[in-house]
C-alpha cells in the first residue's frame, strides 16, 4: 500500500494540537484582563480557551484602578474585538481543516471497505475452488490428471493466501482510518463549541456594558479609569 491512511493519521495527530489557537485566544484573554474587561465579559473567552486547552489557566482578575495603565491591555473595545476575530479566524480556519481531513478520511475508509468486501468475496471463492480441486477424479494409467489436480489445488491455496492478505491489509488499513476519524470527531467538536464560545463574546460585551454605550453614544464622556469603552483617545 501507499501508507495513504498513515499520512492521513499523522495528519490528524498534527491538527489535534490546538496550541497555536490556544495562545492566541490566551493573548487575548490576558488583554481583556489588562484592560480592566468586567469578567462577565470575558466569561465566554475563558471557556473557549479552556476547551481548546483544559489545562490552562484561567483565572481572571480584572484589577484595580492601579493596576489599569497605559498599554497594560486593549486601549479600546474596537482593538479588543479585533484581536477576538483574529483569533476566532484562527480556530475557524483550524476547524476548516479538520472538516476537510475527515472527507479524505471517510473516502479513504469506504475505499478500504469495499476493498475488504471483494477479498472477502474472493476468499470464498478461493474455497470453492480449492474445494473442487480436491473433489477431481484421477485415473490409472494417469494421463496427466494427477498434475491437472495438483495444480489446480496450487493455485485453488495461492488465491486463498492472496485474499487472507488482502483481507489483514484493509482491516488494518480501516483500523487507522478509524482510528483518525475518532481524533478528527472528537477535535471538530471542540472547535465547534469552542468558536461557538467565541462568538457570544461581542453580544456579552453588549449586554454587561449596554448602560455605558447607551451613555456614551448619547454624547456622555466617561471619566478617565473609565475611557476603555470609547478608547484611549477618546
Amino acid at each position: 500500500m501507499s501508507g495513504e491512511e498513515e499520512k492521513l493519521y499523522a495528519r490528524a495527530e498534527m491538527l489535534e494540537d490546538l496550541a497555536g489557537p490556544a495562545s492566541a485566544v490566551s493573548e487575548v484573554l490576558a488583554g481583556a484582563q489588562g484592560a480592566g474587561v468586567d469578567p462577565r465579559a470575558a466569561a465566554s473567552l475563558a471557556a473557549a480557551l479552556q476547551t481548546l486547552d483544559p489545562g490552562a489557566g484561567t483565572s481572571y482578575t480584572a484589577g484595580s484602578k492601579k493596576d489599569r495603565r497605559d498599554g497594560s491591555g486593549y486601549g479600546s473595545d474596537g482593538e479588543f474585538l479585533e484581536a477576538l476575530s483574529d483569533a476566532e479566524d484562527q480556530v475557524r480556519e483550524r476547524l476548516r481543516e479538520v472538516t476537510e481531513l475527515r472527507e479524505q478520511v471517510s473516502l479513504v475508509l469506504d475505499r478500504a471497505q469495499q476493498d475488504l468486501g471483494q477479498a472477502r468475496r474472493d476468499l470464498e471463492a478461493a474455497r470453492a475452488a480449492l474445494g473442487a480441486a480436491y473433489a477431481m477424479s484421477t485415473r490409472q494409467p494417469c494421463d496427466g490428471c494427477h498434475s491437472a489436480r495438483a495444480a489446480a489445488i496450487a493455485a485453488a491455496q495461492a488465491a486463498i493466501a492472496d485474499a487472507e492478505a488482502r483481507i489483514a491489509d484493509a482491516e488494518r488499513r480501516i483500523g487507522i482510518c478509524e482510528a483518525a476519524a475518532d481524533i478528527l470527531d472528537s477535535l471538530a467538536e471542540r472547535l465547534a463549541r469552542a468558536l461557538a464560545q467565541l462568538r457570544t463574546v461581542p453580544q456579552d460585551l453588549g449586554e454587561v456594558y449596554e448602560l455605558v454605550y447607551e451613555f456614551v453614544c448619547s454624547g456622555g464622556k466617561l471619566p478617565r479609569y473609565g475611557r476603555w469603552i470609547e478608547g484611549a483617545d477618546a
